[in-house]
């Protein structure tokens, strides 16, 4: 994690236990998992829609029923990662989980502890 400034931020800035590191590092590891497990069309949402755009004749079942599989996913995966944020955070003594809930405010920074460095 080294050059990770998401996670040197947190480590810090919460204090976190050693075991609270490995906690946060097995969070980040579970999240990856799930964000690579996510199915869709190929391409994305977006390039599905494209073709059926690019299509002679728009069918609006079709449609309907990708963006449908696509919310249905989305807010699966949404809760799911909130189910697990709320068991690391869980694990935090009430002075590090106000801390870190104060610096979740931040998206850029939410967004880049659980992806890690890029």
């Amino acid at each position: 994690a080294r050059g990770d400034s998401a996670l040197e931020q947190a480590v810090t800035k919460l204090d976190l236990t050693p075991a609270q590191q490995e906690g946060l590092l097995a969070l980040r590891e579970k999240i990856a998992a799930r964000r690579a497990a996510r199915v869709g069309p190929p391409g994305g949402l977006r390039q599905a829609l494209l073709a059926e755009v690019g299509n002679p004749t728009f069918d609006r079942e079709r449609v309907a029923a990708l963006v449908d599989d696509w919310t249905t996913q989305r807010v699966t995966y949404f809760v799911d990662i909130a189910q697990d944020l709320h068991a690391y955070v869980a694990t935090l003594t009430p002075e590090q989980r106000e801390k870190f809930l104060e610096l979740a405010q931040e998206r850029a920074f939410l967004r880049r502890l659980l992806r890690g460095k890029r």
